[in-house]
């Protein structure tokens, strides 16, 4: 694949294994996190063998894993020592929590770019990697952390993902396996280890650093999150029922260089 000289640059340089100065800086604004709870041996197929599900007990002991699809706007995505300009762009993805010799992660599995330089950055490194023209509305005041309405849509053609989100007051009543705000909070978002499927094969690893977050909460009015069903995942009827629905502001994530996973490392 013939990349711009600047793709070819930033490719290089995500490739390296070291995890030195070659960081990158972005600030991620109206991240939103829709989370499902599904039995932890339908989500079992869809992650590498040697990665472990992060799951926890279900109300009726049934071990249950964890699946989110996400939307939020890169902004200036750039080299951490310097100001920019960067790469701006929405991103939409679809994971499976994981927890690696007890390091919080998640396996994409597979993930949205609304502009063709992203596209064609992402497409370098990982494989399951789509372009897709996004539309977004959001209704309130984000700066003020209220969210009366927020509404995407994302068009590929490997599927599709639209979410209708109703900003709220106060959270729901938690659900298990959860019974306490904070710590759902924390186990939801806190996640510290990307993986994904290379383009060259095999596994890859993207360690990133963020402070811990402070979600408000919201409410799924309607969505259509076309991998989870077509995977049988989710069900139809189900969509409507997450265990959680999360807008964080805005945070600043800092990505260090993709490396090879090798074996159970």
């Amino acid at each position: 694949m013939n990349l711009p000289p600047f793709l070819s640059r930033l490719k290089a340089r995500l490739e390296a294994l070291e995890r030195g100065a070659a960081t990158l800086t972005v600030t991620l604004r109206d991240f939103l996190i829709v989370t499902y709870a599904v039995p932890a041996e339908r989500a079992r197929p869809h992650v590498p063998e040697s990665l472990p599900l992060d799951v926890l007990p279900g109300a009726d002991g049934e071990t249950l894993a964890f699946i989110q699809t996400t939307c939020f706007f890169n902004d200036n995505f750039h080299w951490s020592p310097l100001p920019g300009p960067g790469l701006s762009f929405y991103q939409s993805t679809y994971r499976i929590l994981t927890r690696q010799k007890g390091r919080r992660g998640a396996f994409f599995l597979r993930t949205y770019l609304s502009t063709i330089e992203s596209h064609l950055l992402q497409r370098a490194i990982a494989r399951e990697v789509d372009h897709a023209p996004f539309t977004v509305q959001i209704t309130g005041n984000p700066i003020e952390s209220r969210y009366e309405r927020y509404t995407m849509r994302a068009v590929g053609e490997r599927g599709q993902t639209a979410m209708d989100v109703q900003g709220r007051e106060a959270p729901l009543p938690t659900a298990l396996p959860f019974t306490d705000w904070d710590d759902m909070v924390f186990f939801l978002t806190q996640r510290e280890e990307a993986y994904y499927d290379t383009s060259a094969g095999g596994m890859g690893l993207l360690p990133v650093e963020h402070a811990r977050m402070h979600p408000v909460p919201a409410e799924l009015m309607a969505a259509r999150l076309s991998l989870w069903t077509d995977l049988g995942l989710i069900d139809v009827n189900d969509l409507l029922r997450p265990v959680a629905v999360l807008i964080q502001p805005t945070i600043v994530f800092t990505s260090y260089p993709p490396r090879p996973v090798r074996g159970d490392a």
